[in-house]
């Protein structure tokens, strides 16, 4: 039976590949006019090729013998996974409409299940194939599930392969023993030492106090007072990157790499020991460095029984969609196509394309791309090493949420102690001209402690940069040439 199921997806994923391939990688950007029968979708938007992603899903709906147009939103303007947007788009002809089905974080599942209807069990292909994490959050007694797993990911440490201080790290104490606070203070470390780590965005930062106190005591911790031993704990984990590193994302651009994976552009450059981030950071880094690279699950804690938190795009049908009217199922349909097998693989690993490196929520996705690449391996040995659970915060409100994770952001960010970086564009010939720029550059911020480069980085391209006794800024940048944000933006990185 195993063997006939196997035979089945590998036809499956032949003919999405084929399917692309006739529709010159159409990806159903046609938007919807008023009196079409045309359905909506919106894809989540932080993925590094969403073109891969509408290829195969409009490929599979133009397969499907549906007679209804398919328009797929893929602009993170309109929405942006969950976090902030509502299901709605103006469509061609001006009218605001309803997006009927789209992908979200399901961090936030407690409220979009209020807003979604859930999917019957006979539009469900192959539920048991679905990771434990994701269908037992999202299963109903009746066989329904509340939305469809589409994709997952779990903060994952990268390091290279023969570090042993690295490959000995299995609680958050021992993380931060081979990782001493305070290696760097400018916005990129000096070679291969530190860490890389972003918890710069106040749903980013609110997410991971909540994961923090969860896996440390067992329960949520509260939204309405601070645990200080949990802000304790992350300025602590922040010290072993840098202020702008960890907490700002003040960190110079790198051509041919995406802002949300700056980091791992950076650390395939050789820059830092050990870079955090999600599964598809890796669809950013050399093949050189993905050839010895090493990764495991990023321990939050020192609870040595605590589980692996996974978070989960999932597709949810909109409660208001007008193709619900009058028992229609039309969405359901859409929302399962989306999840299926030869779908999201033909995603994630597009023929003939690069790997995504993305964490497929499907284990027969995740068993096939094993097969195919090593590092697939590793990221199934996170998976399968550990119990998991879902990443679902207790919250129906989020915008209070994400003002609850500025409160933290600040609580953190007044923990930190270190040192930081300002740029000049007076460029120091010596140790002994150095006083005359670094002085006063530093006279706002602790005074000057004493080191200062030229080199980038660790300066930020085109300017030296001085150590300055604390951390005043969100940049190092002289204010007229900031370009930092610390914006409302989550995107899971």
């Amino acid at each position: 039976m195993k063997l006939l199921f196997n035979l089945h997806a590998l036809v499956l994923v032949l003919g999405v590949a084929l399917m692309a391939s006739k529709a010159q990688a159409d990806t159903c950007d046609a938007i919807c006019t008023d009196g079409e029968d045309c359905i909506a979708a919106a894809l989540y938007p932080y993925v590094p090729d969403t073109d891969t992603f509408a290829t195969s899903i409009c490929s599979a709906w133009s397969a499907s013998g549906k007679s209804e147009k398919l328009y797929l939103i893929a602009d993170e303007s309109v929405w942006d996974g969950g976090y902030d947007s509502n299901p709605v788009y103006t469509n061609g002809s001006g009218t605001q409409a309803q997006i009927d089905v789209f992908v979200y974080d399901a961090m936030y599942l407690e409220y979009w299940k209020t807003q979604t209807t859930a999917v019957p069990s006979n539009y469900v292909t192959d539920a048991s194939d679905f990771v434990s994490y994701a269908s037992t959050a999202l299963s109903q007694p009746d066989g329904s599930m509340l939305a469809l797993p589409m994709l997952g990911c779990t903060n994952i440490m990268f390091y290279h392969d023969g570090d042993h201080g690295m490959e000995t790290v299995t609680t958050l104490s021992e993380f931060l023993s081979v990782n001493p606070a305070g290696v760097y203070i400018s916005p990129v470390p000096f070679g291969g030492t530190g860490s890389m780590l972003n918890m710069t965005g106040k749903t980013t930062i609110a997410v991971n106090y909540m994961i923090k106190g969860y896996l440390d005591n067992g329960t949520w911790p509260s939204m309405t007072t601070l645990d200080q031993s949990i802000i304790d704990s992350m300025a602590d984990i922040a010290e072993t990157a840098s202020y702008y590193n960890a907490l700002t994302g003040a960190i110079p651009s790198l051509s041919g790499v995406e802002d949300q994976y700056i980091r791992a552009g950076y650390f395939s450059e050789g820059y830092g020991r050990t870079s955090i981030g999600f599964s598809e950071s890796m669809s950013q880094m050399s093949s050189t460095t993905r050839g010895g690279l090493e990764l495991r699950a990023f321990p939050w804690t020192d609870n040595t029984s605590a589980p692996t938190m996974f978070y989960a795009d999932v597709v949810g049908v909109n409660s208001s969609s007008t193709f619900l009217q009058n028992s229609g199922t039309l969405p359901f349909f859409l929302a399962d196509l989306m999840t299926q097998q030869a779908v999201v693989q033909a995603a994630i690993a597009p023929p003939g394309g690069d790997l995504s490196y993305l964490f497929p929520a499907r284990t027969s996705i995740l068993n096939a791309l094993s097969a195919q690449d090593p590092l697939y391996t590793q990221m199934k040995a996170v998976l399968d090493g550990n119990t998991s659970m879902l990443v679902n915060m207790p919250t129906t409100d989020r915008s209070s949420f994400h003002s609850f994770g500025g409160t933290v952001q600040t609580a953190v960010k007044g923990q930190f102690e270190g040192h930081c970086d300002l740029a000049s564009t007076s460029f120091p010939g010596s140790t002994s001209q150095a006083p005359q720029v670094c002085d006063p550059l530093c006279s706002g911020s602790g005074g000057w402690i004493g080191s200062w480069t030229n080199q980038s980085p660790p300066a930020w391209p085109g300017y030296s940069a001085c150590g300055c006794d604390i951390c005043t800024a969100s940049t190092p940048l002289p204010s007229s040439a900031s370009g930092a944000e610390d914006g409302r933006q989550y995107n899971r990185n």
